[in-house]
């Protein structure tokens, strides 16, 4: 923790010289107020939507309306490939770090350093809202590096016990089709 309080310190004292302090915590008063505090309060215990069985992370607003939305409509294209219904569920459940937020301060090194910070932040508080809201229930909730098909990322999977895949489910079409359902 010394360390990551450490790095963080470096960040802010680099974005705020005005700040004379390291120690994370004094920033908080010195630059924040409750509204900001509210609007960043989410992001660090998000809000939880269940549809179908599966757990989503909501960070966008209207988040349950468009999962719900996206689930029940057939992939635009047919080149997109079949996916399981936990595939589907664990693509809504990646949040690329750089892309949580539209402002950035600061050299795109710093920037990175950040949102590494950040994440491991999240990774935590996340687990810990999981664990909180659904205590029967385990969940990975992890940091993964950039790659070809994505950015730095924070990925949660629901481990135990395994998602069950709805009634009328098409890994073709990727979502529930009408017809199927009852």
């Amino acid at each position: 923790m010394m360390d990551e309080d450490a790095a963080v310190g470096r960040i802010l004292q680099q974005s705020y010289p005005e700040v004379d302090s390291c120690d994370p915590v004094a920033y908080v008063s010195e630059l924040g107020d409750s509204v900001q505090a509210l609007v960043y309060s989410r992001l660090f215990w998000p809000k939880l939507v269940e549809i179908e069985g599966a757990v989503f992370v909501a960070l966008w607003g209207d988040d349950e309306e468009y999962i719900s939305a996206r689930i029940r409509t057939p992939a635009a294209s047919p080149n997109w490939g079949a996916m399981s219904w936990p595939q589907v569920v664990d693509s809504f459940n990646k949040f690329e770090v750089a892309h949580i937020f539209r402002q950035h301060r600061g050299s795109e090194d710093m920037v990175e350093s950040a949102n590494r910070e950040l994440a491991s932040t999240l990774v935590q508080a996340w687990h810990a809202r999981l664990a909180t809201s659904y205590p029967g229930r385990k969940f990975s909730v992890r940091f993964a590096d950039g790659d070809e098909s994505m950015g730095s990322r924070i990925e949660v999977a629901q481990d135990h016990p395994p998602l069950v895949t709805p009634e009328g489910w098409s890994d073709e079409s990727r979502a529930i089709l009408p017809e199927s359902r009852p």
